[in-house]
């Protein structure tokens, strides 16, 4: 399989500059312009590996990751986070939201994906914009999932 490619964490900055190329099916989910308009920056270049997708600016202070789950056994540590975050509705089979990571989450079926992107994590909780961006971007993801 493709899991040794990349075994880095998703929060990784050390991503390859440059990716067209890239196959990773996490990639392919959503468009670099989708991403950049919910994350509030231009994507400069992207790379994946692993299931998972880094979506990066010129500035590489500035990302926002993708974490394509396929089996309900995978995606079992994020689950655990559910019950201390905050409930979508109308988002797949089940989605929510993490502001402590600035992650959504949102299963469907025994798929699943994970956006994440550490500058909304340090937005106020009262902010709903990062969330509402995140469910935008997932709404454009799922038909993909």
């Amino acid at each position: 399989g493709a899991t040794s490619a990349a075994s880095h964490a998703a929060g990784a900055t050390d991503a390859p500059g440059s990716a067209a190329g890239s196959t990773d099916p996490a990639c392919a989910l959503v468009t670099s312009d989708a991403v950049g308009t919910a994350g509030g920056f231009p994507v400069a270049s992207y790379s994946g590996g692993g299931g998972t997708c880094i979506f990066q600016n010129s500035d590489r202070s500035k990302y926002l990751s993708v974490q394509l789950f396929t089996s309900q056994a995978a995606m079992a540590t994020n689950l655990g986070l559910e019950s201390s975050s905050e409930h979508i509705a109308g988002l797949g089979d089940d989605a929510f939201w993490t502001s402590g990571i600035g992650g959504l989450f949102v299963r469907k079926g025994d798929r699943a994906i994970e956006f994440t992107d550490p500058e909304f994590a340090l937005s106020a909780d009262t902010d709903t914009a990062p969330r509402d961006a995140m469910v935008t971007l997932a709404r454009t993801a799922l038909p993909n999932l």
